[in-house]
């Protein structure tokens, strides 16, 4: 996963398609992949989506924990602010043992990941 990061962000940035919403991103990403990240997001903070796809990062501000939660659900679907793409949201892992932790994945209509979402930490 952090190559697939890797990859995508210097393509990003070497094409020059990175697309900010409000300045650049403020601080460092944690990755969002598990529904109770998504559950501690709070209206104000900011998340990117880094899409495979049109090659960008957006940020945006969430505005309540509902809508955090909507990026997590099972058949979801999410849209990329930059081309608009959607992409459907599948969770992994066995739904009733609590033990193990599930894991949300953002793909493209062929089953392919093509985007993630992440959390900007800001900087201490």
């Amino acid at each position: 996963m952090k190559t697939k990061l890797t990859v995508l962000l210097l393509a990003g940035l070497l094409t020059g398609v990175t697309t900010v919403i409000a300045g650049p991103p403020t601080g460092t990403w944690q990755t969002l992949n598990k529904p109770a990240q998504f559950e501690k997001l709070k209206a104000g903070d900011k998340i990117v989506y880094a899409c495979n796809q049109c090659q960008s990062v957006t940020e945006v501000t969430i505005q309540s924990t509902a809508e955090a939660m909507e990026h997590c659900k099972e058949g979801a679907t999410v849209t990329c602010p930059s081309c608009k793409a959607k992409v459907k949201v599948v969770v992994k892992g066995p739904p009733k043992n609590p033990a193990l932790v599930r894991e949300v994945t953002y793909v493209n209509e062929k089953g392919e990941p093509c985007l993630f979402i992440a959390k900007v930490v800001e900087k201490k």
